[in-house]
């Protein structure tokens, strides 16, 4: 049983206490630096004065306050280890899932006979919703490909977004969290969603409850579960969960070279690992043309209009600086998200109107017309995993200028094929669009390099003779 101190006996430490009771199980206390609470206790939790950690009786400390940061740095003056304190929500409730997992999780729940089907069925995990992003894009395109593979399948999605898209390829089971009463609910929930599907191949894109349902269902269903876990981006979240729950996972693919070497400094096992590449549309011959000179230049965007992770915001400020430099361009973005109506809002306060185009969801099917009419593909990401956009941008033809993230360089050879810049550094993006509006000729030239480089990448891949053999590798390993 692993001993745990709760740093913040407050509202959030009552959270987190309130969690941890939903699976029987309570911190060993609080600690708190509030000398007048030393003594007594807090939810039936007593608590300590932080002299109380220097024995090292316990396995982890996680930070419950809001003065999370300070804590986090007194914990270390303290010479506790980095690795044992548990700071941040998500990394907190993925070793509390797995305490609880390891601990007091209930078995199996009976599964009639007739219920367990003789060949595995493949759930996709679409922890975000039906929306748009690069990941479900991905998810969408390689279940219509199982499909006519003749797999049996089923969609695991969840109320986390409004839908903006509808993928009927298989059936869809939409978990209802916002009416669920607790976190066990989710996790009781899910699972019993999965068993109903037993046996079964379950893919995870993400390291969140879908993910952790799936590690506790092959615990309670030997031999009936398998699990790939797929690495879709650089966020600490994904390495940690993974290396965590290691020992589920049949399978990690890693969509670039960064990423596989970052799990294996995480402690994910190297012998479960493959390198995965996305499979986009490609012609052979590239049929298209680009903007001359006097012409505005076309700049697409497409993918979540979100500050999270993609800074969208970013690309109004990119734009300011090229109607300053007196650049004529188009800013086209494609794409929904939570910062859409406020992006909108501020292209009209900005008197970005005649500049900034925003076209909101487009089809799948309309993505390689949408990438052929732009010369440049922008991203201004803060992190990402090897980014299907990117990819799909290159493959019609128009030159990517993006940030230095991970997956950038595994397609972008810096002013061959297209231009990688520092995260963030927007006089950067400013100044690498003029140059290209000021020289056609050579964006052209760096256009048809793009194509050739997906194009030659795609021609050596075989989506459908990869997943043929993974899908049967982890039932028979």
């Amino acid at each position: 049983m692993w001993k745990i101190y709760f740093f913040g006996a407050g509202k959030k430490g009552k959270y987190w206490v309130k969690f941890l009771k939903e699976f029987n199980m309570a911190p060993e206390g609080f600690i708190d630096n509030n000398q007048l609470l030393w003594g007594s206790s807090y939810e039936g939790v007593p608590v300590y004065a932080p002299d109380r950690l220097n024995a090292g009786v316990f396995d982890y400390v996680a930070v419950t306050c809001n003065a999370g940061e300070v804590i986090f740095w007194q914990l270390l003056e303290m010479g506790i280890e980095e690795d044992r304190i548990l700071f941040g929500y998500h990394r907190l409730k993925n070793y509390l899932f797995y305490f609880a997992a390891k601990s007091s999780m209930p078995g199996g729940f009976i599964i009639p006979e007739s219920a367990v089907r003789p060949k595995p069925r493949v759930l996709f995990d679409l922890q975000n919703g039906m929306v748009l992003g690069g990941v479900e894009a991905w998810v969408y395109g390689l279940a219509g490909q199982l499909k006519q593979q003749g797999v049996e399948g089923a969609y695991l999605t969840t109320d986390n977004t409004v839908e903006a898209f509808v993928d009927k390829t298989y059936p869809s089971h939409l978990f209802r969290y916002l009416e669920y009463m607790g976190e066990k609910e989710i996790i009781e929930s899910s699972v019993r969603v999965i068993a109903e599907n037993l046996p079964c191949t379950i893919i995870c894109n993400f390291p969140q409850y879908i993910f952790w349902s799936a590690c506790i269902a092959k615990m309670r269903y030997p031999g009936q579960v398998r699990i790939i876990a797929v690495q879709h981006n650089d966020d600490k979240a994904y390495y940690e969960a993974y290396a965590l729950w290691c020992k589920y996972i049949d399978r990690c693919l890693a969509i670039s070279m960064d990423i596989e070497e970052k799990l294996a400094a995480y402690g994910v096992d190297r012998d479960k690992m493959m390198s995965i590449g996305w499979y986009v549309s490609c012609d052979k011959t590239l049929c298209r043309s680009w903007s001359k000179e006097g012409f505005p230049i076309q700049i697409g965007y497409a993918g979540r209009v979100t500050v999270t992770q993609k800074r969208v915001d970013l690309l109004l400020e990119i734009a300011l600086k090229l109607k300053e430099k007196n650049i004529r361009f188009c800013l086209n973005i494609a794409g929904t998200g939570n910062y859409a109506e406020i992006m909108d809002r501020r292209v009209q306060e900005e008197g970005l109107c005649s500049y900034v185009n925003m076209i909101g969801c487009i089809a799948r099917g309309k993505i390689p017309d949408f990438w052929k009419k732009q010369d440049i593909m922008v991203s201004c990401s803060e992190w990402e995993g090897h980014s299907i956009s990117q990819s799909e941008a290159m493959a019609a033809g128009a030159v990517p200028v993006v940030t230095d993230v991970s997956g950038a360089r595994d397609d972008v050879a810096d002013r061959y094929n297209g231009f990688v810049v520092p995260v963030g550094d927007l006089d950067a993006f400013a100044d690498t669009i003029c140059f290209l509006y000021h020289n056609r000729g050579k964006m052209e030239q760096m256009g048809k390099h793009a194509h050739e480089t997906v194009y030659k990448r795609q021609k050596e891949m075989d989506e459908k003779a990869f997943w043929d053999r993974l899908l049967g590798e982890v039932w028979n390993h």
